[in-house]
């Protein structure tokens, strides 16, 4: 674990920002400035951060109801974060924004959190995988039109040692023909894993999309690994690996932020308080509704470019 508290959601930070008890004419700082009464720190507080803590409290509500995290779990993340920091702890969570029960809250939310999505883990197929390790080469390309070209070159004769010098931006395997040696599941992007184990040896894919880019992959050869366990015994381990990954690899975000617009949208949150509805809509709202609505947006924009270039043409 990296020696950093601010793995854990940013909206911990803000959680300390919680309404204060008391009545509303009561102070909650002096000086010779003027006083902050209770009821303007609140008011503050809302405006700064309400969303966020809404936020906060609507996903621990929704992943509390399917999930839980016992006391020894907590235990012993919370331990592992203390033990980074030794007698400094406290200070260096104080440096980031965050009291000790703030950070307690977030951390029991992002345990939550890990729960809900190792439920989504595919850990069969991840099994069938670690019982072969892959010897592959690939192109990788900026867009699919690039991919598709390059497809058409390697089928139309063209070797694909050549090919991937000429075109593919992964700089380390490039020069040594798209070269990616043996590789086991999990070393891979899921999208590419899935793609390369699912291939026949010595079969060029179809252009495969990953945050990187598009790749065009080819299988060379296959070998078994041994002393793997039943899938039993190995289960546990997958999905702390899996989940290991996709921290590695930032894509946590997405799984997270998917499972959790569905567990909002299940339950069906609604609220009064006009200023916060957004905050609510947004947390219900999947990666592809997102890009969607993105997608939507920008062709929006650029049809309303393309009409305004031609009032200017006009006139």
């Amino acid at each position: 674990m990296k020696k950093t508290v601010l793995s854990l959601t940013l909206a911990a930070s803000v959680l300390a920002l919680g309404a204060c008890s008391g009545g509303d004419s009561k102070t909650i700082a002096t000086s010779k400035a003027g006083d902050i009464s209770v009821a303007d720190f609140n008011e503050q507080a809302k405006n700064l951060a309400g969303s966020f803590v809404l936020q906060q409290m609507v996903t621990e509500k929704v992943l509390s109801e399917k999930y839980k995290v016992t006391d020894k779990e907590f235990k012993e993340a919370y331990d592992n974060y203390a033990a980074q920091f030794g007698d400094g702890f406290e200070q260096a969570l104080a440096k980031n924004g965050f009291t000790i029960e703030g950070f307690k809250d977030s951390l029991r939310i992002e345990l939550l959190q890990d729960k809900a999505v190792k439920d989504t883990f595919d850990t069969k197929k991840y099994y069938e995988q670690m019982k072969t390790e892959l010897n592959a080469r690939h192109i990788l390309v900026a867009d699919e039109d690039t991919a598709k070209e390059v497809i058409e070159k390697i089928k139309g004769g063209a070797k694909f040692e050549d090919v991937a010098k000429e075109f593919s931006t992964d700089t380390g395997s490039a020069q040594k023909g798209g070269e990616l040696g043996w590789f086991s599941v999990g070393s891979m992007v899921p999208e590419f894993s899935d793609a390369a184990y699912a291939l026949p040896l010595n079969t060029i894919s179809e252009p495969v999309k990953s945050a990187f880019g598009y790749h065009i992959i080819e299988v060379t050869d296959k070998r078994d690994v041994k002393n793997i366990g039943s899938f039993k015994d190995e289960e546990k381990k997958i999905k702390e690996t899996m989940l290991e990954n996709l921290k590695k690899s930032g894509e946590i975000q997405i799984v997270a932020k998917d499972v959790i617009a569905k567990l909002v949208k299940e339950a069906d949150f609604k609220t009064s308080d006009k200023s916060l509805q957004e905050a609510l809509k947004t947390l219900s709202i999947t990666s592809e509704e997102e890009a969607k609505a993105a997608e939507k947006e920008a062709k929006a924009a650029e049809e309303a470019a393309k009409n305004e270039d031609k009032e200017t043409e006009k006139k």
